[in-house]
């Protein structure tokens, strides 16, 4: 029930800005949009606006990351309220991204490793153990084009 509330909430643009607005407000700035958001995958957009490009007229590589975390973020957080229980602690602890292609259109970052993130969380919780995941993130323009691999690593700890 909490996590299908999570999932509309984050997909509904008025309220995720404000939730933004509220907690990561360079995040806001940016300007994300959340395509989906279930037990699976989640596909956030980047848009490929005037406070996102850089001088060479092509998406800033920090709007790239920012939206990729936010990608694998809103996932975990979806799988902690779908548990029902705070029987752990998360954080990112390291990043990794590879650039192919010039982004010069709006990028959809998609992770699709929500079993891995899921076991992570399970695992955790039943050794009390640092749990290391690495999730990988894949951007695409809106004409199907790679333009990015990010590998964002994350530590469980259960309590």
């Amino acid at each position: 029930m909490k996590a299908r509330l999570l999932s509309r909430v984050a997909r509904t643009q008025v309220v995720l800005r404000g939730a933004l607005w509220a907690k990561m407000p360079l995040l806001a700035m940016a300007g994300p949009r959340v395509l989906e958001l279930d037990r699976d995958r989640c596909r956030v957009e980047m848009p490929f606006a005037y406070r996102n490009r850089n001088p060479f007229g092509s998406l800033y590589f920090a709007a790239s990351l920012m939206a990729a975390e936010a990608t694998t973020g809103l996932l975990v957080f979806f799988h902690e309220a779908n548990r029902g229980k705070k029987g752990c602690s998360f954080i990112v602890t390291g990043v990794e991204a590879d650039f192919v292609k010039s982004a010069k259109s709006d990028v959809i970052f998609t992770c699709e490793q929500g079993e891995v993130i899921e076991a992570a969380f399970r695992e955790a919780e039943l050794t009390k153990e640092r749990v290391d995941r690495t999730l990988e993130v894949v951007g695409h323009r809106a004409d199907g084009e790679e333009v990015a691999r990010v590998k964002v690593r994350w530590y469980w700890r259960g309590r």
